[in-house]
């Protein structure tokens, strides 16, 4: 019963799909509802390889990228596409200053390097995912939102939250442990090797990369990690996996 509602918890979380009922949930099982980030993923991109396929039936194949690209984003509440906008604009505007950073990071408003940022973000995610075909194009769509949400995992265990109180990351990063990303991995490479065998276990490994990358820079830059800079990877991890598809 306890991993039905840390998985739900995880669904609603990442997701703006009614699912059960909204209820306060406690730090420890929001942490733990981690451990099922990556099968929420692989939801997001069953569903992603259903309507594409159904849609290129009736449509040109760059008409269903793009609307298969503003789905993910729709389901979502584009909530890790607003992580890269202000992590973007908190690093370019900081110029350095940890404390500046965090500020223009908090700020609702999105500023001109993110609206950049995000406009190459989808261009890239578009034309990769467009020139993929056949089975690469399926395994991309279901492995592309699996193992982005796999490394949100990935950046929490063990981190340091770059804020104080009201940080959204905070109540994961306190009480995640090693445990949920054995589960989390477990389910991750569970779902790439019965989709792509050998070629599923491939992605992950640029993936990894740059999640480890990306946490060592964040530590040094602003001491940690934030719910925006854990959204930034996600989004630019999306971007991998199709890149990596298609080359």
């Amino acid at each position: 019963m306890m991993v039905l509602s840390d998985f739900i918890t995880a669904f609603r979380f990442l997701t703006i799909l009614p699912l059960g009922k909204g209820k306060t949930v406690e730090p420890e099982r929001m942490a733990a509802s981690m451990a099922w980030f990556p099968l929420v993923g692989a939801w997001l991109g069953g569903a992603l390889f259903a309507v594409d396929y159904l849609l290129r039936l009736v449509v040109p194949g760059n008409v269903s990228s793009v609307l298969v690209i503003a789905l993910l984003a729709l389901v979502t509440g584009g909530l890790h596409l607003d992580g890269f906008a202000d992590t973007l604009d908190g690093i370019f505007g900081g110029r350095g200053d940890k404390a500046r950073i965090l500020e223009i990071m908090k700020d609702s408003r999105i500023g001109a390097i993110g609206v950049v940022g995000l406009v190459f973000l989808l261009m890239l995610k578009f034309v990769s995912l467009d020139g993929l075909f056949g089975d690469s194009r399926a395994y991309a769509l279901v492995l592309m939102p699996t193992l982005a949400r796999w490394s949100q995992v990935c950046m929490a265990l063990g981190a340091r939250s770059a804020r104080g109180e009201g940080s959204l990351a905070k109540p994961f990063l306190e009480h995640l442990n090693g445990w949920h990303l054995v589960s989390a991995s477990a389910v991750t490479f569970a779902v790439a090797v019965l989709l792509a065998g050998l070629k599923g276990l491939v992605v992950v490994v640029p993936v990894a990369a740059i999640t480890v990358a990306a946490r060592l820079y964040f530590n040094r830059k602003i001491g940690g990690i934030t719910g925006d800079t854990i959204g930034a990877v996600s989004e630019v991890n999306e971007v991998i996996v199709l890149l990596t598809f298609l080359v």
